[in-house]
C-alpha cells in the first residue's frame, strides 16, 4: 500500500524513476489500475463506475503514456505475468492447502515487480534494488517489516 498523501506518492514515484515524469505517470496509472481491479473484485459498491475507470485507464491512458510506448516490449509481458499472478492469488487465497494460501498472499504483491522493472529501466540494477527496498518498506506496515538484525 502506498502512502495516503498524494504528494508523498508522487515524490516516491519520481524518486523511483529518477525524475522521469512519464515513468512516474506510468507508475501512477499502474497503481490506480491495481486499486480499481482490487475494488472490483472485493466490493459491490461502485462496481460499474470502477469498471468504467479501469477501462479508461487501460485503454486510453496507459497506451499513450510515453514511457510505456518506449518500453512496451519489456513492460507488456511483465504486466501480463503480474495479472496471471494476481488472478491465481485471488483463487488461492481460499485454498484448503495452507502453502498455496501463503503463496497466494505473496503473489498478490506481484505488482511491485513493475516498480522494480521501471526502476531498472530508469537507473540500472543498484537503483532497482534500492527502489524495491523503498517500495517494500512503504507497502509493508512497520509491524510486519523484518528487523535488520533478525
Amino acid at each position: 500500500m502506498l502512502p495516503k498523501d498524494p504528494e508523498a506518492v508522487r515524490a516516491a514515484f519520481l524518486r523511483w524513476t529518477r525524475g522521469d515524469e512519464a515513468a512516474a505517470d506510468f507508475l501512477a496509472e499502474i497503481a490506480a489500475i491495481a486499486r480499481l481491479a482490487d475494488d472490483i473484485v472485493d466490493e459491490d459498491e461502485n462496481r460499474q463506475r470502477n469498471v468504467c475507470w479501469l477501462l479508461v485507464r487501460t485503454m486510453t491512458r496507459l497506451p499513450v503514456n510515453p514511457f510505456f510506448i518506449r518500453h512496451a516490449e519489456a513492460l507488456a509481458p511483465l504486466i501480463n505475468g503480474v495479472i496471471v499472478q494476481w488472478q491465481l492469488s485471488d483463487e488461492w487465497r481460499s485454498s484448503r492447502d495452507a502453502l498455496k494460501r501463503q503463496f497466494g498472499f505473496v503473489m498478490r504483491e506481484a505488482v511491485g515487480s513493475i516498480v522494480t522493472a521501471v526502476a531498472a529501466i530508469c537507473g540500472g540494477y543498484d537503483h532497482a534494488k534500492t527502489t524495491t527496498e523503498d517500495f517494500s518498506n512503504s507497502a509493508m506496515p512497520a509491524r510486519e517489516r523484518p528487523s535488520k538484525t533478525g
